[in-house]
């Protein structure tokens, strides 16, 4: 049965704030790093703009094809535009990824509590009691979800908003000088680890479903990746700024480590890095929820039933997942892999299906062969 004839639906404003929310989250924090590991000079910030762009692109691809098919996941007319088989072998692979991303989402998010709010904590207990709050989120379906992030995306982009201005006190513009000192080359390097920050965006293989009006996908999508990308920019350039980009490339955390210098006029709250950390974790809970609903989404056209028995039937999965990582390298690792497989679903998927459906002249209209 198609999405659209649920009673559960999203508006243009829900849907531009699930997409930005989709890509939000450990790339505030990773993507100094990797960035200026990179790029190597303090160009990075121009490497993530390009990538908002690019990204901007691939989503209009996205949405193109969405188009093609109103009030139908991509796990539905996956099946009618590449045949049953097919079509099922590309909802159990995006499903899987969803759940690895959540996974990892999950595992990055235990990281960071454990390291600046609750040290004395087994990380496994912090995943635990995370996947426990997370899992009720994930059984409120599509509409449920959409308004816990319309609830938290404006404070989570306020709280950005808040940590750029006032990483100012510490920032040198000197160090993002010279531009282009070493020519475009450096940049063009950026551009790998940058786009891969930008994953998430694909929610709208999905979103567009549920949306009240379809002709707005479009337009929400690109807001919600205009938002990402002014917010990604300024958080690289202040994290540049303040610390330099030998040292952003030393640091496991810079944004962190950029948030923990924040000293705030009158001492009325020493530690900033406490609010920001807090307000982040509510950033990857909402996220994880996202990713967690359209992983198990996808299993139920694989092998029927609700989508909310595999909310629940995939806890252990993405529990084992999160925890298998022994270290923080390997979970980098296990980061960079996702990013990679993320390339397919938002750039490879699309202009494959857009191409069967058009040499197979497929539109909403046709059924699965």
């Amino acid at each position: 049965m198609p999405a659209g004839s649920s009673k559960e639906t999203v508006t243009s404003t829900q849907a531009a704030m699930m997409t930005a929310k989709a890509m939000i989250g450990t790339g505030i924090l990773v993507l100094p790093q990797s960035i200026s590991k990179s790029v190597q000079t303090p160009d990075g910030w121009i490497a993530v703009a390009l990538s908002g762009l690019l990204a901007m692109l691939f989503a209009w691809l996205l949405t193109k094809l969405s188009l093609k098919f109103p009030g139908r996941t991509f796990y539905q007319y996956s099946q009618i535009i590449a045949g049953k088989w097919i079509g099922l072998f590309f909802c159990v692979a995006v499903s899987l990824y969803y759940l690895l991303s959540a996974a990892y989402l999950l595992r990055v998010m235990g990281e960071v509590v454990r390291m600046y709010l609750l040290d004395k904590t087994p990380i496994e207990f912090i995943i635990l009691a995370f996947m426990g709050v997370a899992v009720y989120a994930a059984t409120a379906g599509i509409s449920g979800i959409a308004q816990l992030i319309e609830l938290f995306m404006p404070i989570i982009v306020l709280t950005l908003a808040v940590f750029i201005i006032l990483s100012f006190g510490d920032f040198k513009l000197d160090q993002l000088r010279p531009i282009l000192g070493s020519g475009f080359m450096p940049v063009l390097k950026g551009l790998e680890p940058s786009i891969l920050s930008y994953s998430g965006f694909q929610i709208m293989l999905f979103i567009p479903a549920f949306m009240v009006d379809l002709r707005h996908s479009a337009k929400a999508a690109m807001t919600g990746i205009g938002i990402t990308t002014i917010l990604y920019t300024f958080v690289v350039m202040v994290a540049i700024g303040s610390l330099t980009v030998e040292e952003v490339q030393t640091v496991t955390w810079p944004t962190m480590s950029v948030a923990m210098n924040i000293e705030l006029p009158g001492g009325f709250f020493e530690r900033f890095e406490s609010l920001f950390t807090v307000l982040w974790v509510i950033s990857m809970f909402t996220a994880f929820v996202l990713y967690h609903y359209v992983g198990s989404l996808g299993l139920v056209e694989v092998a029927g039933k609700s989508y909310r028995l595999y909310v629940y039937l995939t806890l252990p999965v993405i529990y084992f997942l999160a925890v298998w990582p022994g270290n923080l390298n390997e979970v980098f690792k296990f980061g960079d892999y996702i990013g990679y497989a993320s390339f397919a679903t938002f750039a490879v998927i699309p202009l494959l299906f857009l191409a069967l459906a058009a040499i197979r002249r497929i539109n909403h209209a046709d059924e699965p062969t």
